[in-house]
């Protein structure tokens, strides 16, 4: 049978990839994963610490050869191109594969997963009379298998997903709650939140099968929720691209003329100032360094706005937050308390009253996209009840974000509300600091015209060096050396494509060197040619560029007959 799948293990956070061509169903490769496994508790424990041993070795291997970035030796593939499809990764990307059957040996939480939502226990599989197989059944949930509690005990089932707290409500400082600024109508605030919209769409498949395993300080749920957070505030670079007539991505044309981006171990070279220039989510490092562009703490400062990253939103975050904040010698400081799912804001000032108890302004929580925990398949099959002949049910949300659900500002506040307030928080975090400054003694068309010819690092200086100079550089955003976006956000109508009869979002995007100016709609889905793309880059000492975070933008044919002005909010 020609049936495809991925033999995966995973073993300290890493998964190491395995294609397998033929016979990949439950009753084929699934039956060969099982028989391989010891059924004998003495046995078990043996092959248990022997496949840790192997894979403590690999790991080892990878680490010396491939991840740990050093000026004076290239990486070796050899034990990539003998054995695994990709560099064993904490942020698998599986979808490239055309697999149509998975299989993860989990030796970090002892558990045999198929297909993303079927957990057994990795020591106690029922094998009696191929039991693992009859159990398997459609759940209530649309395209999602489960295991049957009426032919299978609990006791053969198993979750890798880590146990959400309980909501805690509880707050140890006085506080107000207030309700967040979710304003995108400006040009930059659309643009931004955007970005960050396109960002979790690209990775809510990822979220949605293991973002349940992450804890706040592992590399991926400190990676994803860090990328969020430079992008909102402006603080980040674009890798780009000209307009070209393949995609840089994943053209292997031998003679192709068109810039591509270049296969890696996990980076690409330098970067502008000598670092090496990460892959969003590889281990690579340099020695001594950690992997990843984010800080290894779960709370960290970025720009004066205190950063915590929690499983649970909810009033515990917030106080623990506040008290970090306090212990750091702050007394005045701006909070953000973020989870893959949700995030909240909240402001600390000393109280009015003699002891000069803190007082706290906070937000409700806010979702950050349509995805909810409840959606993730690392859950407990008891999540997903067996489909005993009712109707198909959905997730609202993850229906949502597979449609063009960023094409507009209203959807974006609609549907990313938490992106929209984490823009328009840290401009105002920024503002603030740049009101503490001079605002300058030349003209303000001066200010002007300095600004059409500065590059891009210069324009992001700039935009902080005081509220008059801020404003002026917002108002027409820089995207890098060659580009900047003077107008917007408009709504791009096609009539004749029904998939996205709401409209796509769309700029007035000027060319630095001509000072062409053209109107250009956001590109949804990526297609060739291309026009004009960028890719993010995040961070500070260690950058990584998110090469699969694609914001994508092509000309407007007519916007004279099809261009309306975008919603306002």
């Amino acid at each position: 049978m020609g049936t495809r799948g991925l033999e995966i293990v995973r073993f300290h956070g890493r998964y190491y990839i395995r294609y397998n061509p033929y016979d990949s169903c439950f009753k084929g490769l699934g039956a060969k994963i099982v028989a391989s496994i010891p059924s004998d508790r003495e046995n078990y424990e043996k092959w248990l610490e022997a496949m840790r041993a192997e894979y403590t070795a690999k790991e080892r291997l990878f680490e010396k050869h491939v991840y740990e970035i050093r000026d004076e030796s290239k990486p070796d593939y050899s034990l990539l191109l003998e054995e695994f499809e990709a560099l064993p990764s904490e942020l698998p990307r599986l979808d490239g594969y055309d697999a149509e059957y998975f299989y993860i040996i989990n030796l970090d939480k002892e558990v045999l997963t198929m297909n993303h939502s079927i957990h057994w226990n990795l020591g106690n599989i029922p094998r009696e009379d191929n039991l693992w197989i009859r159990a398997i059944a459609d759940s209530i949930y649309r395209d999602k298998l489960t295991i049957s509690f009426e032919t299978c005990p609990e006791q053969h089932m198993a979750s890798p997903a880590l146990r959400m707290p309980k909501h805690d409500k509880t707050m140890d400082y006085p506080f107000n709650v207030v309700t967040p600024n979710t304003d995108i109508e400006t040009t930059r605030k659309a643009f931004l939140t955007f970005v960050l919209a396109r960002t979790l769409i690209e990775y809510h498949i990822e979220i949605l099968r293991f973002g349940r395993e992450w804890a706040p300080g592992a590399l991926p749920f400190r990676e994803l929720a860090f990328a969020l957070i430079p992008i909102a505030s402006g603080h980040f670079d674009f890798y780009s691209f000209p307009k070209q007539r393949c995609n840089p991505r994943t053209c292997s044309g031998n003679f192709c003329p068109s810039r591509h981006f270049p296969t890696s171990p996990g980076w690409i070279g330098k970067s502008c100032d000598s670092a090496p220039l990460l892959e969003f989510g590889s281990p690579s490092h340099r020695p001594g360094d950690p992997a990843g562009a984010s800080p290894t703490e779960t709370m960290y400062w970025f720009e004066g706005v205190l950063v915590s990253l929690a499983l649970r939103v909810d009033g515990k975050a917030v106080t623990n937050a506040v008290t970090w904040g306090l212990e750091q010698g702050r007394t005045t400081f701006q909070v953000v308390i973020l989870s893959l799912f949700e995030m909240a804001f909240a402001e600390v000032v000393p109280g009015a009253g003699a002891d000069g108890e803190p007082f706290v302004t906070l937000t409700a929580p806010m979702d950050i996209s349509p995805l909810r925990p409840e959606y993730c398949l690392s859950s407990h099959p008891r999540e997903r009840p067996e489909n005993k002949g009712g109707l198909i049910q959905y997730y609202r949300g993850e229906v949502i974000i597979k449609t063009n659900c960023a094409g507009t500002t209203s959807k974006m506040l609609e549907h990313f509300p938490g992106l929209a307030a984490l823009v328009n928080f840290f401009n105002v975090a920024a503002s603030r600091r740049a009101a503490c400054k001079h605002p300058g003694v030349l003209p303000a068309e001066l200010y002007l015209r300095i600004l059409d010819f500065v590059d891009y690092d210069t324009w992001k200086a700039c935009s902080v060096v005081s509220p008059q100079f801020r404003a002026y550089c917002l108002e027409k955003p820089r995207l890098d050396d060659r580009a900047r976006i003077v107008a917007g956000p408009f709504l791009t109508v096609l009539p004749e494509q029904d998939a996205e009869k709401d409209g796509l979002l769309s700029f007035d995007f000027e060319d630095m060197e001509t000072r062409k100016v053209v109107r250009m709609m956001q590109v949804p889905h990526h297609r060739a040619p291309l026009e004009y793309l960028w890719m993010p880059v995040i961070g500070s000492d260690r950058k990584a560029v998110m090469v699969d975070v694609i914001v994508q933008f092509r000309p407007v044919e007519d916007p004279k007959d099809e261009v309306h002005e975008a919603h306002k909010v």
